[in-house]
């Protein structure tokens, strides 16, 4: 409709809040440089389809490791419900005061112990928010619209010109090219930073559910029963 012609109403609410605030800093750089709104609309299309399917990607690599400890830290209230429904009185042991009693405080320290440890690999292995192309896209954006780089430069704040020697000899269309081909392998180096820091979670998350939940669980889990079996003999 904008390349008809047409004058439109843009409804940013349909978008996240971060995806509305980068899409109205590119509407009003596109604007002030004089630049074609058809154009930046393409290009952040394209830009939040592929941050999507990276989102999707990294979702799906994180899915290991939480539903790993989700698993072992269920353990013990499964042991539990399978107990009662095989007739072993675990809970009348747990009611009676004995040795089982310290068991099971030492293993729920333990056990909280080892959850606090996993939440927090799992915390320091998130994605990073944020779009670390958003500014040198909106800077090909104006040197599209025919700014000189220094004007484009003045008019998008945020981009350290020595992390881009190579702009100083380019100028025109193809200078603006090479900024947002820039902006993608930002993006591309943020998802593979990600990837990696996912990667080494499902691996070091074995440690606190080795060290921790599992001692944890036979705490809590394994001499309870161990009791309950040898009480009802």
């Amino acid at each position: 409709m904008i390349r008809a012609g047409h004058r439109i109403d843009l409804d940013l609410k349909q978008f996240s809040a971060s995806t509305a605030m980068q899409a109205q800093r590119l509407i009003e750089v596109t604007i002030l440089a004089g630049g074609p709104l058809a154009g930046t609309l393409d290009r952040l299309s394209s830009v939040i389809n592929q941050r999507d399917q990276a989102t999707r990607e990294l979702e799906l690599a994180m899915a290991g490791p939480k539903a790993s400890s989700r698993l072992v830290m269920s353990l013990p209230f499964l042991v539990f419900i399978g107990a009662g429904i095989a007739g072993i009185p675990i809970f009348r042991v747990l009611l009676t005061p004995s040795i089982v009693w310290l068991s099971l405080i030492f293993g729920v320290g333990i056990f909280w112990f080892g959850s606090r440890w996993t939440n927090r690999i799992l915390v320091r292995s998130k994605p990073t928010e944020g779009d670390p192309g958003s500014e040198l896209d909106a800077l090909g954006i104006a040197l599209q619209a025919g700014l000189p780089l220094a004007s484009a430069m003045e008019l998008v704040s945020g981009i350290d010109r020595s992390e881009l020697p190579e702009l100083a000899g380019g100028s025109g269309i193809a200078l603006a090219d090479l900024v947002q081909e820039r902006a993608d392998e930002r993006r591309a180096e943020q998802f593979n930073t990600d990837r990696i820091k996912i990667q080494k979670a499902s691996v070091a998350v074995l440690w606190p559910l080795g060290l921790t939940v599992l001692p944890a669980f036979v705490l809590i889990a394994i001499v309870p029963v161990g009791a309950a079996l040898l009480a009802s003999q």
